[in-house]
């Protein structure tokens, strides 16, 4: 019983090897940074849910500078970290929790959650948020307009004024 016990790790790390070496190789992982993205909720605002967004697009050529090769192209990319910054004076304790969001054009790619955060610390501007760590991104990533969406539920009514956020996300890209 002993002896098999002892041989389990020892095959699970060659079945994990022969794994790796049949995938024919995971392409280069780079890390791509999209900062300050301002999302604004425009007043005026109800209790709950309130959407805002940002497009933006990932563009290989640019973000990769001399590491970049005609025909690469995003084989695989997920969310590594996201961070919600109040950029006005109300902070976070006016909101119950934030979810975000990334949609693309394309009618065969869902919307995927990619991110939360609930609750939120009180007394903060900034939080950082919890990932959906089965979001993969690379369908959404790899062409065209991405649309950041943000969902912030405040605790009350705003009637007057808007919300105004900063986002900071945090890419793995696998190219091929």
């Amino acid at each position: 019983m002993h002896l098999i016990n002892k041989k389990i790790p020892v095959l699970a790390l060659a079945l994990v090897g022969l794994l790796c070496a049949c995938s024919g190789g995971s392409g280069v992982v780079h890390t791509v940074q999209l900062k300050n993205a301002e999302i604004v909720l425009e007043g005026p605002l109800f209790a709950g849910p309130n959407q805002g967004q940002y497009a933006f697009s990932i563009d290989l050529a640019s973000e990769l500078g001399d590491q970049f090769q005609e025909g690469m192209q995003i084989n695989a990319a997920s969310l590594k970290s996201a961070e919600v910054i109040v950029a006005d004076s109300l902070g976070l304790n006016h909101l119950n929790s934030l979810v975000l969001s990334l949609a693309s054009d394309n009618p065969e790619v869902s919307m995927l959650e990619v991110a939360f955060k609930n609750p939120l610390p009180k007394e903060s501007s900034s939080v950082a948020l919890d990932l959906a760590p089965e979001a993969e991104l690379d369908e959404l990533l790899r062409d065209g307009t991405v649309y950041l969406v943000l969902d912030a539920d405040l605790a009350e009514d705003l009637l007057e004024g808007s919300r105004k956020f900063q986002v900071n996300l945090t890419f793995e890209l696998t190219t091929k």
